[in-house]
């Protein structure tokens, strides 16, 4: 089996790819970007992987890398929603045409089995033009398989966290503030409820729905199992620093983020996943703090 990961230095992407080797399936990594540090030196025979620098855009280039490839997963995109709000034509030309133009690549490259990294917030009227995007991206990949046969499998990621995040991931931001500052302001009410899905749990479960046949041209949604109030994440990360942090509240600037739920009516109903095993949230916290703590002092060798 052979697959390429687009984004592939990215959060999500980054993980996938691990996961792939660590299941000694060949991989392609495709990014504009170096993921330095990830793949193992060229020349290492027992590493599956590869680096290919490409963008998403170059239609020629992409079709290029994916010969031979039987999976395929999409997660290269603009995916920060302030971001996405700020760019709007660059969103919309990486994450909508970006998508088509894998798809085209997948399908005259013979790709077995396209997965989609969309988000839960496909399934709501919230999220801005990143929603867009991603409702567009989830109705081209329908399409392609109505009218070409191209097999798709869409996965809405919930609230993604874990070490080596993006410098915008939620967590990572409320804990790199608590940990330099020791207060954090959250622009929503504290009663918002979350299911975060540590990285990992998310690059195992997308490895093993992508080999599925059952997943076949479906809509999957994959978020933790543990709800969990913004208030008691505050207070869970103050229990494990072990010292009190000061937190702020503008529920009035809430827009764009969802507080109790992303979902509003629609007659796609995706596949909810249950995780046999997870990374409890504690856990991933404390695993999140470290990396933060490591970062902010390198050379301490406590952090060891």
């Amino acid at each position: 089996m052979k697959a390429l990961v687009t984004g592939g230095s990215g959060f999500l992407g980054r993980y996938i790819v691990q996961e792939l080797v660590k299941q000694q399936i060949e991989t392609i990594a495709y990014d504009v970007c170096d993921p330095s540090g990830m793949i193992p030196a060229e020349g290492n025979v027992r590493s599956p992987c590869t680096y290919v620098k490409g963008d998403v855009l170059d239609c020629e280039q992409i079709t290029e890398a994916m010969q031979g490839c039987d999976l395929v997963f999409h997660t290269a995109a603009i995916a920060d929603i302030e971001a996405a709000r700020n760019n709007p034509l660059s969103t919309l030309e990486i994450n909508i045409l970006g998508t088509a133009k894998c798809l085209e690549s997948a399908k005259q490259a013979g790709v077995k089995r396209f997965v989609y990294a969309s988000s839960v917030y496909a399934a709501g009227n919230k999220g801005s033009i990143y929603r867009i995007s991603k409702q567009t991206g989830e109705s081209l990949c329908k399409t392609y398989h109505e009218e070409y046969g191209l097999d798709c499998t869409i996965m809405r990621y919930g609230s993604l966290y874990g070490s080596e995040s993006n410098p915008w991931n939620p967590i990572y931001r409320i804990c790199k503030s608590i940990m330099t500052t020791g207060e954090f302001t959250y622009n929503s009410s504290p009663d918002s409820i979350r299911e975060y899905i540590h990285i990992k749990d998310a690059a195992r479960e997308t490895v093993r729905i992508a080999a599925d046949p059952a997943f076949a041209n479906k809509s999957v949604m994959i978020t933790g199992h543990q709800r969990i109030k913004i208030r008691e994440l505050f207070f869970m990360i103050q229990e494990i620093i072990g010292k009190e942090v000061k937190i702020s509240y503008k529920p009035s600037e809430n827009r764009f983020h969802y507080v109790m739920t992303p979902y509003s009516f629609e007659a796609d109903v995706p596949m909810r996943v249950n995780l046999s095993t997870y990374v409890d949230i504690s856990e991933g916290l404390l695993d999140c703090l470290r990396a933060i703590r490591q970062e902010m002092n390198p050379n301490d060798t406590d952090n060891e």
